[in-house]
């Protein structure tokens, strides 16, 4: 009697230990990163998350980045393995672009990025599950650099189109923040040594002028 109680207590743990919500982050010696997943209407939950999603839902991924050391560079990615099941419509960086934060950082230092993101509507993977992976590297220096990487999500996507899924709304939204600077069109260029050409005729003109009287 007593042997069977002592393994009903045990399942009754390990059923509580496995339901309980696990906060997932990455930690290393130079730093650490924290991941959160958000459904459109849903409340923030730690990584790693395991929702099921459909084609064409939108959804939300917070990652904060906090260095322990003085460092040169932090990269950051999302990743995601096999098939491209995930799009960005809005947010720093793009799938499998790397995000870098140059300059002599401080420790004690840190950064969060938010993106908004969706399933593909025409992914081809379905009725499985698929991880969204993030993946930071901490640099001190070319030969001394620490990295941390984990699932921010492990989704399971069912062959369904999203009720709330809109081409026209999703097309509107995409727009991702641009790193490098504008660059002047070659037409501006053409048009600048037109306007000198024309100074350098005048002047010519005006200083054989000058010399005729």
């Amino acid at each position: 009697m007593i042997r069977c109680r002592g393994i009903a207590v045990l399942i009754s743990l390990l059923f509580l230990f496995s339901a309980a919500p696990i906060h997932r982050a990455g930690e290393c010696a130079y730093g650490s990163v924290h991941a959160w997943f958000r459904t459109t209407e849903g409340d923030w939950e730690d990584a790693t998350a395991h929702p099921m999603l459909k084609r064409g839902e939108s959804f939300d991924i917070k990652i904060t980045v906090i260095t322990k050391t003085d460092l040169r560079v932090v990269y950051l990615k999302l990743h995601e393995f096999g098939t491209p099941v995930y799009e960005v419509l809005t947010g720093p960086s793009t799938m499998e672009q790397l995000l870098d934060h140059w300059g002599l950082t401080q420790s004690d230092q840190s950064w969060t990025y938010v993106w908004k993101m969706r399933v593909g509507v025409n992914t081809s993977w379905v009725n499985g599950n698929s991880p969204l992976e993030v993946y930071v590297q901490f640099t001190k220096n070319d030969q001394d650099d620490l990295s941390v990487t984990f699932d921010v999500m492990n989704a399971f996507i069912i062959d369904e189109l999203w009720e709330q899924y809109s081409p026209e709304a999703s097309n509107k939204n995409v727009s991702l923040q641009q790193k490098d600077p504008p660059r002047l069109s070659s037409l501006s260029g053409i048009g600048v040594i037109i306007v000198l050409s024309f100074v350098a005729v005048f002047l010519r003109r005006r200083r054989q002028r000058n010399n005729f009287f």
